[in-house]
């Protein structure tokens, strides 16, 4: 996803394409020398190219699974969307950031920092990508978007929960009852043949799948790639299946 930066006066003049940065060429709006607001633009800009990087990872093209995305980095709030797709309609965001700024003195000391919020106004598609840094931010309240639940540290409690359960789908349920995960991570449990398959899913990417034999315990943290869109589903029939543990091709 290329995206292109271009620096600009006030008024809409272009004044100078300036190097070519990552890929991408900057676009700002000419103010007065701030060093505070300089930095905190900059630190601001990273934040984004991250959120950029994420819609691109995780091959995103419509316009919610964009705010969503951007939505669940704590320092970024989405003001605006329009456009349905990329390549259909384009779609036009507009994310309020909260950037770091500090002044250095010439001795290397702190002068001042403060954070700021920074806009950025995103166009993605429907040709080609573009993007405005340091906008003059709406006064719109950001789109109310639920933060996604984690497994984060679940991996080794649940292994251990699941440990002396063996292949009995009561008991397995019941001791991941016992962990009290976050109400929004997704479970399933399915039995079959003697064994027993377990899915937890916080998000598309976050996903832990578990195979619970008279043998023991084996679990499985499928790898990016694998849960991408039209490959892998975060399922508990994945587990009983030939495909656990393995790249699904």
């Amino acid at each position: 996803m290329a995206i292109r930066r271009r620096r600009v006066l006030v008024g809409g003049s272009l004044l100078l394409a300036v190097a070519l940065v990552g890929g991408a060429l900057w676009h700002y709006v000419d103010r007065p020398d701030d060093p505070i607001h300089d930095t905190a633009v900059a630190d601001a800009a990273e934040k984004v190219d991250r959120v950029l990087f994420r819609f691109e990872y995780d091959h995103l093209y419509q316009a919610d699974k964009y705010v969503h995305s951007a939505s669940q980095d704590p320092d970024v709030a989405v003001l605006a969307v329009t456009g349905e797709t990329h390549w259909q309609t384009g779609v036009t965001l507009v994310l309020r950031v909260m950037g770091h700024g500090v002044e250095i003195g010439a001795d290397g000391s702190v002068i001042d920092e403060r954070d700021e919020p920074i806009c950025f106004r995103l166009q993605l598609g429907p040709k080609d990508d573009s993007r405005d840094d340091d906008i003059e931010c709406p006064a719109d309240d950001p789109l109310q978007v639920a933060q996604d639940p984690s497994l984060d540290g679940v991996d080794e409690r649940l292994k251990s929960a699941l440990g002396s359960t063996g292949p009995d789908e009561a008991a397995v349920r019941a001791a991941i009852d016992g962990l009290k995960l976050d109400p929004a991570i997704a479970q399933e449990v399915t039995a079959q043949d003697g064994r027993v398959g377990v899915a937890l899913r916080a998000a598309q990417y976050d996903c832990i799948l578990v195979r619970v034999t008279a043998q023991g315990t084996e679990l499985w943290r499928p790898s990016h790639t694998q849960l991408a869109p039209g490959e892998l589903p975060c399922a508990a029939r994945i587990a009983l299946s030939s495909t656990f543990g393995r790249y699904p091709h």
